[in-house]
């Protein structure tokens, strides 16, 4: 399988450091021309040339700008070498993180400040060049990024290669806001693949606990009704043994006397409840004595002691009482 294509590819300029009048050293220092441009060597080999305009040194401006440290300039890329040859990097000046385009001529950078023996250096002509190592789309040929800038004496291209295996570790910063988001998208993703599964095991419990509902709820409605109809059947079962009682005790009345044939058809018209309270209240009516009429002995209304006292007690007249004899 091959490899993807670089997203950016890494090339390297000078210019030839031209102090102004007198000074020592130039607080100015050219970077990149306009573009397109190519190299005397060649290069680009990946796009047409080189590109760069005011839009695109915009960009390289505000990248600049937005950096938190000034923009060192070193000897010979140092910055980048130190991993390998394990010296220590030496500032030989600073860009305060000022660059400038300028139409016609390119990118530059301004308010340059020297420090240590820097300024006498370039003064002697014992450094003559700055060389801008830079960032570009191997597609388009734009300027990404200025890597680094280092006073050189190497005004050609001379150990780029090693300079780019050293720079590999370099990610431009759109490169690596990508790579942030890509990542931020992988997480982003597995944890919706998981809030998911949650979310289907949830519902699959959801599920089972509505079928386990559902059950109970029948199960509910099946003891439900059989307590229902067991209810009725003891009603109806009571209701039964009230009625055969009532029947009982209205013959034992009867028979007993406690109850007149004149008053079963009242009788058998109340509660068991209120009949069985009459009953209880009433005493069995005496054998009675005849008289020589072929009666009964009778009081002044025809009635037995007994009958007229049966007449008080339940209220009705003793002529009514007589009549329903007869």
């Amino acid at each position: 399988m091959s490899s993807a294509p670089p997203k950016t590819a890494l090339a390297a300029l000078a210019f030839e450091l031209m102090p102004a009048q007198g000074e020592v050293a130039p607080t100015e220092a050219h970077l990149l021309p306009p573009g397109p441009f190519r190299s005397t060597d060649s290069r680009p080999a990946e796009c047409a040339a080189w590109q760069l305009d005011a839009a695109i040194a915009a960009r390289l401006i505000a990248l600049a700008s937005a950096q938190k440290t000034d923009i060192v300039i070193d000897f010979e890329h140092q910055s980048l070498r130190s991993k390998d040859n394990g010296r220590r990097v030496e500032a030989a000046g600073w860009i305060p993180r000022t660059l400038e385009w300028r139409e016609g001529s390119g990118l530059w950078a301004v308010g340059i400040r020297w420090v240590g023996d820097s300024a006498a250096l370039i003064a002697a002509k014992q450094y003559r060049y700055i060389s801008a190592l830079f960032l570009y789309s191997p597609v388009t040929g734009d300027v990404l990024e200025i890597v680094s800038v280092a006073l050189t004496n190497t005004p050609g291209i001379d150990g780029l290669e090693a300079l780019a295996d050293l720079a590999r570790s370099f990610h431009h910063p759109e490169e690596d806001t990508a790579m942030a988001d890509e990542k931020t998208l992988a997480a982003l993703t597995a944890e919706r693949d998981t809030l998911s599964t949650k979310v289907a095991a949830l519902a699959a419990e959801r599920d089972g606990l509505n079928n386990q509902v559902a059950a109970l709820t029948k199960e509910r409605d099946g003891l439900t009704t059989k307590v229902t109809v067991l209810e009725q059947e003891k009603a109806t079962a009571a209701a039964a043994a009230d009625k055969a009682k009532h029947a009982d005790m209205l013959a034992a009345a009867l028979t007993s006397g406690r109850l007149t044939p004149a008053q079963k058809p009242w009788a058998e018209k109340q509660p068991l409840a209120a009949l069985t309270e009459y009953l209880d209240a009433t005493s069995p009516l005496p054998i009675a004595a005849t008289s020589q009429a072929g009666g009964r002995q009778a009081g002044g209304d025809g009635l037995t002691p007994e009958e007229l006292a049966m007449c008080t007690k339940m209220g009705v007249q003793p002529e009514d009482f007589k009549k329903a004899k007869c």
